[in-house]
């Protein structure tokens, strides 16, 4: 699915605007006195499962596209950029300096002349490790149990129990099924 949009839309900058209020809240709440404070994860988020734990420094575009499952880990200076859906699994744990990235801009320049993108959703799925500073593109798909080495770019569907590494990522050995 192609979600097609323009950075001019009032109703976005307005939501982008509570996000980055919302994320600046959440971080300094974190660094500043050690509380994760649950209920403005709950305010930002479309989705938030059990046990959540998310570090500074995060950020969100919109916020109101991310579903977390139960027990999410997500590392220091994370960001999720949810101009399309994107839903991460349970058991998911995400590296320090990694980016989910669901927009594009236009081939098109006028398209691009006018501000217009589009975007296409991701999804992790349960139990999936992203190393460090890994790269996701939207359109994406990444399978069960599966794990990204740090400094991957994922272009492409990565099918689950594998270990996938570098730009772009591929598959290069594959691991038990649980």
């Amino acid at each position: 699915m192609v979600i097609y949009y323009s950075l001019k839309d009032e109703k976005i900058i307005r939501e982008k605007q509570k996000a980055r209020k919302l994320c600046a809240e959440y971080n300094e709440k974190v660094n500043q006195k050690n509380f994760y404070d649950e209920a403005l994860l709950r305010m930002m988020l479309k989705k938030v499962g059990k046990d959540p734990y998310i570090e500074p420094d995060f950020r969100c575009f919109l916020g109101s596209r991310i579903e977390l499952g139960d027990e999410v880990f997500l590392n220091h200076d994370v960001t999720l950029q949810d101009m399309a859906e994107i839903k991460i699994g349970s058991n998911v744990n995400i590296a320090p300096r990694t980016g989910i990235f669901t927009e594009f801009c236009p081939k098109e320049k006028e398209l691009r002349k006018q501000k217009m993108r589009y975007a296409r959703p991701v999804v992790i799925e349960d139990g999936v490790w992203l190393g460090g500073n890994v790269t996701v593109w939207g359109g994406v798909t990444i399978g069960k149990n599966s794990i990204i080495g740090a400094g991957s770019v994922v272009t492409s569907d990565i099918p689950e129990n594998v270990i996938a590494v570098g730009n772009p990522a591929k598959v290069i050995k594959k691991i038990k099924a649980d």
